[in-house]
């Protein structure tokens, strides 16, 4: 198979990666490549996927439920810091 590139930056860059070493050959560069994209590709999926889950509704009626959760709840530190109570804690 044979491959055209059309762009002299492009090409110069090919040529660049290889004769400093950090690519062995074309064939090495072009999978590297390849992989990057097919993990880019994989990657992109999983937040598809997860925000398709996603519903904005039930994560509206969760956070209404926790500040109604929250509302009765009160901590009173008696003049103690929040440092000062999780030293006390450590003591036990």
């Amino acid at each position: 198979m044979n491959i055209e590139i059309h762009k002299p930056e492009l090409e110069q860059r090919v040529r660049e990666g290889i004769q400093s070493g950090r690519f062995h050959g074309v064939d090495e560069l072009l999978t590297k490549a390849l992989d990057a994209l097919s993990e880019e590709d994989a990657a992109g999926e999983t937040v598809t996927r997860s925000e398709a889950g996603f519903d904005k509704a039930k994560a509206r009626q969760a956070v209404a439920r926790i500040r109604e959760i929250r509302k009765g709840v009160r901590l009173d530190l008696q003049g103690m810091s929040i440092r000062e109570l999780a030293h006390l804690g450590h003591r036990y």
